[in-house]
């Protein structure tokens, strides 16, 4: 039991999953679901990086699928070899498990990759062997009809990856209160075209869910008031604009706290810069124009 999801933007991908596994329907614990190769920390430049999210319900076979497939990726050259890479790796696998196990016991593991190279990306979804290229979003796991529920009301394929990866705490956010199973931390990985892709700092997953969780409450009075025949114009107008000025006021109360000195010197090295997601800016290479 489990949510993860993916979400393609127009400038990258954004993957996410929650931590909490049910063992045997009794007991629960804390298990990173998001994979990102190359493993140990961000990736910046033109080669190979992939993020992977796993659902089932024998993690030592997700962990076997998702390691396997690194592996074969990366004799690749191009994106859509690594691609493709990827997902005859994922049927060779279940080819060599479903002769070890009896007929009808092969486990199945529910699997939503980005795959990154040569400034583009790719998002795909895979049930079992059967391996299926995603536009827009998708998602697995006992969640999954909540973030289907919110992704159809919130997403379109002209959000960029930094609304891509709120849409994607508020939907952790919203499963991890009320669905059962879904549980744990929240981590997210983004994918981007051009710069640093990798895991999002905790901390700016956190500070993100907790704007979130306020407005979230705020927003649901002001739904109900919106329709409030009563209520004059001044009146709404009035309490919109300090309902407004409230979420600021927690906005401005968030970014000072992730600005702050001695949060900064814990996020990276002195002078280092870090984006919207605690990543490390691009470098120099990265950023500068190619020469004329």
């Amino acid at each position: 039991m489990t949510i993860i999801a993916g979400f393609k933007g127009f400038d990258g991908i954004v993957l996410c999953a929650d931590t909490q596994e049910t063992v045997s329907q009794l007991s629960k614990r804390n298990v990173p679901k998001l994979r990102f190769e190359p493993f140990g920390g961000p990736h910046e430049g033109d080669g190979l990086a992939v993020a992977f999210c796993g659902a089932g319900d024998n993690g030592a076979f997700i962990d076997k699928v998702v390691e396997t497939a690194w592996e074969d990726a990366q004799v690749a050259t191009s994106l859509d070899e690594a691609c493709d890479e990827i997902e005859k790796s994922i049927k060779r696998t279940y080819q060599e498990f479903g002769q070890i196990y009896q007929p009808g016991y092969c486990p199945t593991a529910e699997l939503i990759y980005g795959v990154k190279m040569h400034q583009g990306c790719s998002l795909f979804s895979a049930h079992g062997p059967v391996v299926n290229r995603k536009d827009g979003y998708d998602s697995w796991g006992a969640g999954y009809y909540m973030a289907d529920f919110l992704s159809k009301r919130m997403y379109s394929a002209y959000l960029n990856i930094h609304q891509c990866a709120i849409l994607a705490a508020y939907i952790l956010f919203q499963a991890k209160e009320h669905v059962d199973g879904c549980g744990g931390e929240s981590h997210i990985a983004v994918l981007r075209n051009h710069g640093v892709s990798g895991r999002v700092d905790w901390r700016y997953v956190q500070a993100i869910t907790e704007l979130l969780e306020s407005a979230d409450q705020y927003l649901g009075e002001l739904l109900v008031k919106s329709a409030n025949m009563e209520l004059d114009s001044s009146e709404f107008l009035k309490e919109e604009k300090e309902l407004i000025e409230l979420l600021d006021a927690l906005r401005v109360g968030q970014k000072k706290e992730l600005d702050s000195p001695w949060r900064r010197n814990l996020l990276s090295r002195k002078d280092e810069k870090r984006d919207c997601f605690g990543l490390p800016m691009p470098s120099i290479s990265e950023t500068s124009e190619p020469e004329q």
